[in-house]
């Protein structure tokens, strides 16, 4: 606007609307770079939350896995559910192992009074 007052051969009005042209266009390019960083920001909080929100269920499912894993009382159960439990925390594999392991033995009920039925040892044949 001072360039269209001290320049003015006339009354001044083509360096006014030349002013205002390039003022109007200067906050036009400032407000579209400022919304573009405004989304790009606002993409990477919605990936932060969705993030963050996938951690606290993860933790919420392994606080609740080791609460049951303590009620359970079966010694042979308990333990093949906590190596289980350890693996999926650690999302390891496990390795092919092939003929090294034998088959694990089946769980047993207990019986009507709540004991649990001798397993028969496995004697290799001579």
């Amino acid at each position: 606007m001072g360039m269209a007052i001290f320049r003015a051969e006339s009354i001044g009005d083509q360096y006014a609307s030349v002013t205002a042209s390039v003022a109007g266009l200067l906050m036009t390019v400032i407000g579209t770079l400022f919304h573009r960083r405004a989304d790009l920001a606002l993409k990477h909080m919605e990936s932060q939350t969705q993030s963050l929100r996938q951690d606290m269920k993860v933790e919420r499912d392994a606080g609740q896995a080791i609460r049951l894993l303590e009620d359970v009382e079966h010694p042979a159960l308990k333990a093949h559910l906590q190596g289980a439990l350890i693996l999926k925390f650690s999302a390891a594999k496990l390795p092919e192992l092939g003929g090294l392991l034998k088959p694990a033995s089946p769980l047993l009920e207990p019986d009507a009074n709540g004991e649990l039925p001798q397993q028969q040892s496995e004697s290799p044949a001579s």
